[in-house]
């Protein structure tokens, strides 16, 4: 049974106020800007910020990877991962051929950006009129008129948020184009990477209040509020995070868990999930859209025993082991440092301290999973392969994510695995978490 609850109208400010505060810092938990944007108060904002990575953001990029253009070519319901992040948010999906395009005049007229078609996507881009029968003959026209010396093209075999180009498109792409510009085509997958791995000041600023939502589901989550100790099951409270973050009007992108964890080993489930009961450790991975941002957060929480008023020293300890593991992944992983490198100093000092660690960041933003270096992944501890040799860069997203497993002495010397998973933003000035981050458990009554 989850006990029921009034649902706070979406407008209307979502204040930290629930006996899990601790894990946060106290000024994260005050703020007034705490609140949850209506789509409509979404929309300027999101314009905004558009206006501004085409004005500022894209130029520099283009012109570190030396591209003079770049064509983003997606079809309905079959979009590019890069086309979302192009579009304001009246905008669901690219309309039957999208062909966006982008053209450095140089320092001083900065990019044009055109689409080849009929829609301007909320005047975000100028229109080239054109039937849809005709878009490639038309683009053709543009580039001939133009005269490219390298176009970028959103083809990867390395990097998925850079192949969004599909074969049958650069099939039509490659007819309509004279046999000089099919040679200029290159893959444009680091001004993809960088495009969506980039992120100003202000998207950082936006992203915060959205983590804070994300913050807040967990605390009402993780209380007395949902979990009735002995009758609630881990299921009841998966399926009520992702109800409550309907009911806000914002976006999943991948079903919350809720995992257990107790003394003499966990049961298996029945048809309704594991029933928690006291003296129970409770782990959860959630992540919300917000902003066009995606979240992604672990964070644990503990059933009281009768007579407890905190959990156990063991599982303290445990955490501690999780939170320190944080510090040493960041700590080798400063601006200039590759994935590869990052994962490889902290493990190495992990053991050296006698952590037994598993890590594996990634960046987010646009994408749960998003375009940037991995911090190792669960499969690859050694390095991943090509994409972990990528630098951190300045002004981009990780989720800090990895777990600490250690033996508990109050659970007879069970090993318990502590993960944790926290976005962070590693700016000019060094590495910031997004809303601060978990130290203390949640604890239910």
């Amino acid at each position: 049974m989850i006990r029921s609850r009034t649902v706070v109208p979406a407008i209307l400010a979502l204040f930290l106020a629930s006996p899990a505060q601790a894990q946060l810092p106290r000024a994260e938990q005050t703020r007034p800007d705490n609140v949850v944007l209506t789509h409509r108060q979404e929309d300027p904002l999101i314009r905004e910020r558009l206006s501004e990575r085409f004005d500022n953001l894209l130029p520099d990029l283009m012109r570190r990877e030396g591209f003079d253009m770049w064509l983003v070519i997606t079809r309905e319901y079959n979009s590019d991962p890069v086309f979302r992040s192009m579009a304001p948010i009246t905008t669901y999906s690219s309309r039957r051929r999208t062909i966006l395009m982008f053209h450095d005049l140089g320092p001083d007229r900065g990019v044009e950006r055109i689409s080849v078609g009929r829609a301007d996507y909320q005047g975000t881009f100028d229109v080239y009129r054109t039937h849809n029968d005709s878009q490639y003959v038309n683009l053709a026209k543009l580039i001939e008129e133009r005269d490219p010396q390298r176009i970028g093209i959103n083809v990867s075999d390395r990097w998925n948020h850079a192949d969004g180009l599909t074969h049958n498109e650069y099939l039509r792409l490659a007819d309509a184009l004279s046999d000089r510009y099919v040679d200029r085509l290159e893959s444009a997958e680091m001004l993809a990477v960088g495009w969506l791995e980039s992120k100003l000041p202000r998207e950082t600023d936006q992203y915060r209040s959205v983590m804070r939502i994300a913050h807040q589901v967990i605390a009402e989550a993780f209380s007395n509020e949902v979990i009735v100790p002995g009758v609630t099951t881990n299921d009841d409270v998966r399926w009520w995070m992702r109800q409550r973050v309907a009911e806000f009007g914002l976006g999943q992108w991948f079903h919350p868990s809720v995992n257990v964890q107790r003394r003499g080993g966990t049961p298996e489930p029945g048809p309704n999930g594991i029933v928690i009961e006291r003296g129970d450790m409770l782990h959860t991975d959630f992540g919300i859209i917000g902003l066009g941002f995606s979240t992604d957060t672990q964070h644990n929480a503990y059933v009281l025993l009768p007579g407890e008023t905190d959990a156990p020293r063991g599982l303290k300890v445990g955490l501690a082991q999780a939170n320190r593991l944080q510090d040493l992944t960041m700590m080798h992983g400063p601006i200039g440092a590759t994935g590869n490198e990052a994962l490889a100093g902290a493990l190495a000092q992990a053991l050296e301290e006698g952590i037994n660690a598993t890590i594996y960041c990634h960046a987010i933003g646009y994408h749960g999973h998003g375009a940037g270096p991995p911090i190792g992944m669960t499969d690859y501890q050694d390095g991943v392969p090509v994409r972990g040799d990528y630098e951190l860069r300045p002004n981009t997203w990780h989720s800090i994510e990895l777990n600490a497993r250690v033996a508990v002495p109050e659970w007879d010397g069970q090993e318990v695995r502590f993960a944790l998973e926290e976005d962070a933003a590693l700016l000019p000035d060094g590495w910031d978490w997004i809303d601060g981050r978990q130290t203390d458990f949640y604890l239910i009554r």
